[in-house]
């Protein structure tokens, strides 16, 4: 789930490159993910790639689980 929410992060920062914002709020989430070792490290950076980036990529980051970030 974390290779298809990153896959939404990059399309919505695509389809939004005219703004400024999905590119910046994508990057940060997508950085973010990286480094995140628990659920509640990406919660507010889910919240704001709902509404700055993609929806689907928002939710799915949302949804990811302790055992996905794990794997790192």
């Amino acid at each position: 789930m974390k290779t298809a929410a990153k896959v939404f992060i990059i399309l919505g920062m695509i389809f939004g490159c005219i703004a400024i914002l999905p590119l910046i709020f994508g990057g940060l989430t997508l950085s973010k993910m990286k480094k995140a070792t628990s659920k509640s490290d990406l919660m507010v950076w889910g919240i704001l790639d709902i509404f700055f980036c993609s929806l689907i990529g928002g939710i799915l980051v949302l949804c990811l689980k302790d055992e996905d970030l794990a794997t790192n």
